[in-house]
C-alpha cells in the first residue's frame, strides 16, 4: 500500500482540472515521498550510507530540489520548510560552513554549503543576511587561488574541491568540476558580484575541456590536442575521471563525457560566460552529438566501477538542466520522461541498483535528482509533457 501522503497527493491532483500527464503524476509522487522522508529534526538523513546520516549534505540538496519544483504539484506540508531551514541554520558553524558539525565526519562541506547558500538566499528571511555573508566568504576562501598559494599555471587554479580542512598552502585534496559548478551557482544565487572569483574559475574551465587557448596546454606543447567542446572532471585527481586518459605528459587529461560536459556548460554560465560564447556553444554541440540518455556517452565502459550505469539519474538531471538553461528545442523533454517511465517505485521513490559508488542507490538522493529532471522539463516546456 502506498503511504498516506502519496495517496492524498494523488487525490488532490485528481480534483484539480484535467487529467494529469505521466510526468505530473511522477512529480507529485516523488515530492510526496521526499516530504514524507523529512525527519523530526527537519532534515533529510540517508538510511543507505552511514556517512550521510547526519543530514547536513542531504538536507539542502533535497530542500532545494523540492522548493524549485512546480509549486502546484510539490507544495510543502505544514511547517516543513521552516523546520528544514532551521535544521540548516542550526548546523552552520561560526565560519559559515555546513557539513562540519560532526568532528569525525565531513559531509561534503563545500557542496552542502553551496546548496544551503542557494536555499537561504532564495527562501530565507531577512535575519539570514549575516549567515549568507559568512557562507559566501567561506566559499570564496575555499577557491584554489593566490591566497592559498595557487597561481594561473597550476591545474587546480580557480576551482573548488571537497572542502577538506587545514590543507597546507599549495595542497588541494579532492578537486572536481561538479563541486566547482555548485559553488559558482551558490555564489550567483547569493548575489556575489565581484568578478575576480568568476574570472579565476574561467581559468579552470579552460583546462577541463582542453581548450587550445589554455596557457598550461600551450606551455606543455599540448594545445594541438583535439578540442571537442566536452569536459572531463578533474585535471588534479585522476581517479575522479570516468573516461579514458589522454596522453598528456605532466598533466592529467581525460576524454570528454556527458555528465561533466553538462556540469561544465552550467559552470560557464554560472561564471558569467554569455550563452552565445564559443565555449558554451561548443559544449552544447558536444551534447547534441552525444545524446544517448540510457547511458552517458564518453565514459570508459571497461572501468571496473561501471560508471555509465552508476550515474543514470545524475546524467538525466544535469542534461535536463543544461538543455533548460539554453532553451534547447527538440524532443528531449519527452525522451527524458520516457527514460524515467516505469522506474518509479510504489512509494514514489526512485533508486539506481548500480548507483552505490555515487550514492544513487539511496532513494532520497535519486528521487531528488529526478525532481531536478522534471523541474527542468516543466520549465522548458511550459508544462510537463
Amino acid at each position: 500500500m502506498r503511504p498516506l501522503a502519496i495517496v492524498l497527493t494523488l487525490l488532490i491532483l485528481s480534483r484539480c482540472g484535467p487529467p494529469r500527464s505521466e510526468a505530473e503524476v511522477m512529480l507529485a509522487e516523488a515530492c510526496a515521498y521526499l516530504w514524507s522522508m523529512q525527519g523530526d529534526d527537519g532534515g533529510w538523513h540517508s538510511g543507505t550510507h552511514g556517512l550521510l546520516r547526519g543530514g547536513q549534505a542531504w538536507t539542502p540538496f533535497v530542500l532545494h530540489a523540492l522548493l524549485d519544483a512546480p509549486a502546484e504539484t510539490c507544495a510543502p506540508p505544514g511547517d516543513a520548510v521552516a523546520r528544514a531551514l532551521a535544521f540548516i541554520r542550526n548546523r552552520l558553524n561560526e565560519g559559515g560552513a555546513l557539513g562540519l558539525a560532526d568532528p569525525d565526519v565531513l559531509e561534503y562541506p563545500n557542496y552542502a554549503t553551496a546548496y544551503a547558500l542557494r536555499v537561504l538566499a532564495q527562501h530565507g528571511e531577512a535575519e539570514d543576511a549575516p549567515r549568507i555573508q559568512k557562507m559566501t566568504a567561506y566559499l570564496l576562501g575555499q577557491q584554489f587561488a593566490e591566497n592559498r598559494d595557487f597561481g594561473p599555471g597550476d591545474a587546480a587554479y580557480g576551482s573548488w574541491g571537497f572542502g577538506e580542512q587545514r590543507l597546507p598552502p599549495g595542497r588541494t585534496g579532492h578537486v572536481d568540476l561538479s563541486h566547482t559548478r555548485r559553488v559558482l551557482e551558490g555564489l550567483r544565487a547569493a548575489g556575489h558580484d565581484d568578478p575576480a572569483a568568476y574570472r579565476r574559475a574561467e581559468v579552470f574551465l579552460r583546462l577541463a575541456p582542453k581548450h587550445p587557448a589554455d596557457a598550461r596546454l600551450q606551455a606543455a606543447g599540448l594545445d594541438s590536442l583535439v578540442y571537442d567542446g566536452g569536459f572531463f572532471a578533474s585535471p588534479v585527481v585522476p581517479g575522479v575521471n570516468k573516461s579514458a586518459p589522454v596522453e598528456a605528459g605532466s598533466l592529467y587529461l581525460y576524454g570528454s563525457y556527458a555528465t561533466t560536459t553538462c556540469d561544465g556548460l552550467l559552470a560557464l554560465l554560472a561564471a558569467g560566460v554569455d550563452r552565445n560564447d564559443e565555449r558554451v556553444q561548443a559544449a552544447l554541440a558536444w551534447l547534441r552529438t552525444h545524446d544517448e540518455l540510457a547511458s552517458p556517452e564518453g565514459m570508459d565502459p571497461n572501468h571496473p566501477a561501471q560508471w555509465h550505469r552508476v550515474l543514470f539519474y545524475y546524467h538525466l538531471g544535469v542534461r535536463a538542466e543544461a538543455y533548460d538553461a539554453l532553451d534547447e528545442p527538440g524532443p528531449w523533454r519527452a525522451a527524458i520522461v520516457q527514460a524515467l517511465s516505469g522506474k518509479q517505485r510504489d512509494d514514489g521513490s526512485f533508486a539506481n541498483p548500480y548507483g552505490a559508488p555515487n550514492k544513487e542507490d539511496d532513494p532520497i538522493l535519486a528521487t531528488a535528482l529526478v525532481l531536478r529532471v522534471l523541474r527542468a522539463v516543466s520549465e522548458a516546456a511550459g508544462a510537463i509533457p
